[in-house]
C-alpha cells in the first residue's frame, strides 16, 4: 500500500475503525523478525497497516474501498506493494470478489490507479513496526511545531519578551538552538537503535482497541 505512515492515519479516522498498527508482513516462512533496514533493503516484506474494526459499523467490502482510496502503492518494490492479506478463506472469497467487481466496473482513483495492481495473499506473520513508527505524522506534527518554535527562539524572534532571560548561565536563544540539536539528534539515535518489532498474533489489536476503549 505503499508507505505505511499516512494510511494508518487516513483509515484511524473513518467510521468503525478502532485501530490501526502499522508493521511488516508477506515473507516467506521461518523468516527472522525484519527490521526496517532490512525491509528497505531486502525484497521480502511489505509495508503494511492491520486494522481493527467493528463489522456493525462498517462491512469488510467498505473497508478496502478506504484501503484501495488511500494506498500509496509503487510498482516494483515488494515493499510498497498493493495487497490485500486475507485472514481466511472466506475474507480471501470476499476480497477476490471485491476485486473483480471494481475492476468491471472501470472505477478509477483520480490517479487513474487501476483495481488491476491490487494483489491478494494469505495472512502471514505481522511484525509491528518500531515504534517511532506509530502514528508517526501525528507525532511529527508535534515535532515540526515544536522545531519551529525553537529555532525562531534561537533566531531571537522572542527577545523583544525573553531578551534577558538565561538559563544556566545560557541566553534564552543559545538554550533554544541547543534543544533544537539535542532533539534533532535524539530523532536520528530513535531510528538508528530502535528495534522494538514485535510479532502481533491475530486479535491482538483489537484486544488493545478495546482495552483502551474501557
Amino acid at each position: 500500500m505503499g508507505c505505511f505512515w499516512e494510511p494508518a492515519e487516513s483509515l484511524l479516522k473513518q467510521p468503525g475503525v478502532l485501530a490501526t498498527t502499522v508493521g511488516y508482513t508477506g515473507a516467506p516462512p521461518n523468516k527472522k523478525a525484519p527490521t526496517y533496514d532490512s525491509v528497505c533493503f531486502g525484497n521480502d516484506w511489505v509495508e503494511a497497516v492491520r486494522v481493527a474494526y467493528d463489522d456493525e459499523l462498517v462491512s469488510y467490502d467498505q473497508l478496502l474501498d478506504y484501503f484501495f482510496q488511500y494506498q500509496k502503492p509503487k510498482l516494483g518494490y515488494r515493499q510498497y506493494a498493493s495487497v490485500i492479506f486475507a485472514n481466511d478463506a472466506n475474507e480471501e472469497q470476499e476480497a477476490n470478489k471485491w476485486k473483480t467487481e471494481r475492476a468491471a466496473s472501470k472505477q478509477t482513483r483520480d490517479d487513474n490507479l487501476p483495481y488491476d495492481i491490487v494483489q491478494i495473499e494469505q495472512s502471514s506473520p505481522f511484525y509491528k513496526a518500531e515504534e517511532y513508527h506509530q502514528r508517526y505524522w501525528e507525532k511529527q506534527r508535534l515535532r515540526f511545531l515544536i522545531g519551529f518554535l525553537l529555532i525562531a527562539g534561537e533566531s531571537g524572534a522572542y527577545n523583544k519578551f525573553l531578551g534577558g532571560v538565561e538559563v544556566f548561565g545560557l541566553s534564552f536563544d543559545s538554550v533554544c538552538g541547543a534543544v533544537f540539536l539535542v532533539g534533532a539528534a535524539w530523532m536520528l539515535l530513535e531510528r538508528a537503535v530502535a528495534r522494538d518489532v514485535k510479532e502481533l498474533n491475530q486479535g491482538d489489536l483489537m484486544a488493545m482497541a478495546q482495552l483502551e476503549k474501557n
